[in-house]
């Protein structure tokens, strides 16, 4: 049974990219395809969906595949620190559920990517 929730991008050229970066395109969710197949995304200055190929810049559509919540759990006093052991590590407040995996939820990201690895952070449980 397919478990991801599939979406698909319109990518375009960005017009505001700095000459020779590596940042040179920009995307938009498709919302919806056209009776004729075409997909559609949002103009917002219009206020209507538009035809994603009659924009200027257009290069491409992607799908995308993206992990599906399936449920969530309590923290249940687990916390998450850096391996290096210099921090107490951040309480864990939920686990999603996800086909095969979980992912630790702390709360909201910090200013930055927020992000966290297996390589630089473990699970541990708080016993008091």
């Amino acid at each position: 049974m397919d478990t991801h929730d599939v979406q698909y991008w319109a990518c375009f050229t960005d017009p505001d990219a700095a000459p020779g970066s590596d940042e040179n395109e920009t995307e938009m969710r498709v919302e919806s395809w056209g009776a004729d197949g075409m997909a559609l995304v949002l103009d917002q200055e219009e206020g209507r969906l538009v035809s994603a190929r009659e924009r200027p810049g257009f290069l491409r559509v992607e799908r995308r595949d993206a992990p599906q919540v399936r449920g969530v759990i309590p923290g249940g006093g687990w916390k998450l620190g850096q391996k290096d052991g210099l921090s107490l590590g951040t309480a864990v407040v939920a686990f999603l559920v996800y086909d095969g995996y979980v992912r630790p939820i702390t709360g909201l990201p910090p200013a930055g990517t927020g992000k966290v690895s297996r390589e630089t952070h473990q699970l541990v449980q708080h016993r008091e």
